[in-house]
């Protein structure tokens, strides 16, 4: 199944002007560290605080999906797509990995986990968080795409914005080639071609 087949018909028309990502399991792909026996997610700052660039990078999918993330960020921030993050894992956690993976440019200040006062105050639903962006923007429905693993989390944003299920998550443990291009649609841009890292998953 698509991951955009129940979007409905607006997603074919409207081109996004605003991408929501969740973190874990949507733009990381948790890895489970033996050498602490847990698994590395952003709810778990001290172990996130712990982990080397080389687990970072793993803990992203590794380095050819790690590239394939920067040409699709790349690509939809020039196309005038604005980047956020919204996750119930740790703002605190996040960044640095973000940082370390230099992936933070592509979202600077728009990033926010359970220790963030705007998504406390809203009872950690991030539905509610965006709504608040959008309607501090004037962005409408079918302008905004919210992505996340969770269909509690999407659910509860499907009368805010657009959203799409990872499910790919089964397959590389986060979102894969079905969501990457699905997103390249929404935003109106041409399909990726192979130099620029579509394809990881067989590569």
């Amino acid at each position: 199944k698509h991951p955009m087949a129940a979007a409905g018909s607006e997603s074919q028309q409207t081109r996004i002007k605003a991408l929501v990502l969740d973190f874990d399991s949507t733009l990381s792909t948790p890895t489970w560290l033996s050498r602490a026996q847990q698994w590395a997610v952003a709810d778990n700052l001290p172990l996130f605080e712990s982990m080397d660039e080389a687990e970072i990078i793993a803990n992203l999918g590794g380095a050819a999906r790690l590239a394939t993330l920067h040409t699709l960020l790349g690509a939809l921030e020039a196309s005038g797509v604005v980047l956020h993050i919204v996750s119930i894992g740790r703002k605190a956690a996040i960044v640095p990995h973000l940082r370390a993976a230099r992936l933070l440019p592509y979202f600077g200040e728009r990033v926010w986990g359970q220790d963030c006062e705007e998504l406390r105050s809203l009872g950690f639903v991030k539905g509610r968080l965006i709504k608040r962006i959008m309607h501090a923007r004037g962005w409408a429905h079918a302008e905004v795409l919210f992505v996340d693993d969770s269909q509690e989390h999407l659910d509860a944003a499907a009368e805010v914005c657009r959203t799409m299920m990872v499910t790919s998550k089964a397959v590389v443990g986060g979102m894969g080639d079905a969501e990457f291009s699905a997103l390249r649609a929404a935003a109106g841009l041409p399909p990726a071609t192979a130099a620029e890292g579509a394809g990881f998953i067989s590569s």
